[in-house]
């Protein structure tokens, strides 16, 4: 559909923030995607604000010094599986970048220079998580990513 926004928030926090960027978007119709699923809300003194959502996307976890080893990418419910895989890869040793990206369309919106500092193309192990389907998410994960 043509200039249609979706936007599909990983928690409580987002949902505040993608409501807001509705009630902005004037220009075409919008679509906020939400879970039946419980999800917990994660804690915005641990992880990045909710704001991010404004860029399409939101470092649910805090970044790194320098690039990630990988980077988990999901959406809505899928962004939990995302911070608890990160967690324990972090625990590991691995560096790991998790990325919620609740709008595909205001990522592509942003500046070169933003989309290389969240998803920098030195890093080419990249795991997007979405249930039963990949479709879309190659063009952020790249030929090599699962």
């Amino acid at each position: 559909m043509p200039n249609m926004l979706v936007l599909r928030p990983g928690d409580a926090n987002e949902v505040v923030e993608a409501y807001k960027i509705i009630l902005q978007h004037t220009h075409g119709p919008s679509t906020l995607v939400l879970t039946r699923q419980a999800m917990p809300t994660f804690d915005r003194t641990k992880y990045a604000p909710a704001s991010g959502v404004a860029k399409a996307l939101t470092f649910s976890q805090m970044p790194l010094a320098g690039n990630p080893d990988v980077i988990l990418m999901g959406s809505g419910s899928e962004v939990s599986l995302c911070v608890e895989a990160g967690e324990k890869l972090n625990a590991a040793g691995i560096k790991t970048r998790v990325v919620s990206m609740p709008s595909w369309e205001l990522f592509e919106r942003q500046d070169a220079a933003y989309k290389e500092s969240v998803l920098p193309a030195s890093v080419s192990a990249r795991v997007s998580v979405e249930m039963a389907s990949t479709f879309g998410w190659e063009r952020y994960t790249g030929p090599k990513a699962r």
